[in-house]
């Protein structure tokens, strides 16, 4: 939490009960300064005027990222995929506006979702930290670890959403599709690779890195194994072990800060096909074995909220490289005398 000054304190305490804070010598360093103590920054939250902080409006927030080319690359993305909406209602262009509105939305969701998971896992840890039994690497598990991996759920499903959105433009305003009503027909990722992708292999850089990301281990293909299985089969917290939250620690100049982790399973395809074809059930002794955690390690899990931000991140910039194909050129939105009703009244709080 930064306000008006250059102290920046950390929420919830250290291990020793005390405030953590460091200071900042500007507004700008901030977030270089936050990766030097020891806290990647996963996104922010913005107050600036009255209404944000009286509950009149919601506070800006934005996706933040110090490893990828844009800081802000899903903010932008959205603003620029809702400037080519704009673009295409000059134009008439009646289903460039449609989809490109849809996804402008759809980045906004899918920050927001992770927002609600940050929000989800600080919830967890405030409901445990100060506790007699708070030990390192201890398992547990209460409301908000339901709620944490909820909010993983509605993260992977939203953000396939987008996907699906994505695909849609690709096949309709990006590559060549001989069949007119079969490229108005693809609307979701599995039509654009079965009709479109495996015809354009090497020929097209951004076909070519489609086709990389959705095969194998490609990363887009890992994110539509968790959505099937999600929706397909069984909820993540219980597909085929328990999901617990894990006490953990960061170390900082001058103590320890408490965190939580909360792991989900590196291989969604494997338990989807074993669920599908019935080999899960086929021992209960086994199948109660891994349900309870026995024999498994940390090894095998990733961090909900790590992989979702990381997520959201590469899917941004997919996004917007996509834009950049756009066949219109993108606009902004200016209000005027041609689309404002009635009189315009400008007042100073």
């Amino acid at each position: 939490m930064n306000e008006y000054d250059p102290t920046v304190k950390i929420i919830p305490r250290t291990l020793n009960e005390k405030t953590a804070t460091f200071e900042t010598p500007t507004y700008g360093a901030l977030f270089d300064r936050c990766e030097k103590v020891g806290l990647p920054v996963l996104g922010v939250e913005f107050f600036t005027y009255a209404g944000h902080f009286n509950g009149e409006d919601i506070p800006e927030w934005r996706t933040f990222y110090t490893s990828r080319n844009n800081v802000w690359g899903n903010e932008e993305g959205a603003q620029l995929w809702s400037n080519i909406g704009t673009g295409a209602y000059k134009e008439k262009n009646g289903r460039l506006w449609d989809v490109g509105s849809r996804i402008s939305h759809q980045l906004r969701v899918c920050s927001r979702r992770l927002k609600e998971l940050s929000d989800s896992y600080h919830s967890q840890l405030c409901s445990v930290v100060g506790k007699q039994d708070f030990a390192t690497n201890k398992r547990f598990m209460n409301g908000y670890t339901w709620l944490c991996y909820l909010s993983v759920q509605s993260f992977l499903m939203d953000i396939c959403i987008l996907r699906d959105y994505l695909a849609e433009y690709a096949a309709n305003f990006v590559f060549e599709v001989s069949n007119d009503s079969q490229k108005s027909s693809i609307t979701t990722l599995s039509g654009l690779r079965k009709y479109v992708l495996r015809n354009l292999n090497g020929e097209d850089a951004i076909a070519e890195e489609l086709n990389e990301i959705t095969e194998g281990d490609g990363w887009l293909k890992m994110l539509g194994a968790y959505r099937d299985l999600i929706v397909h089969s069984a909820p993540l917290v219980q597909a085929e072990r328990r999901l617990f939250a894990i006490i953990k620690t960061i170390e900082i100049p001058g103590g320890q800060l408490p965190c939580i982790s909360c792991p989900m399973p590196k291989n969604p395809q494997e338990i989807f096909v074993s669920r599908a074809n019935g080999s899960m059930f086929e021992n209960f002794e086994e199948q109660f074995n891994r349900y309870t955690g026995i024999g498994e390690g940390e090894a095998d899990y990733i961090d909900g909220l790590e992989y979702c931000h990381k997520a959201l991140g590469m899917i941004s910039d997919l996004a917007n490289k996509l834009a950049l194909r756009s066949p219109v050129k993108p606009q902004m939105m200016v209000f005027d005398s041609t689309n404002i009703i009635g009189e315009v009244k400008v007042s100073r709080a």
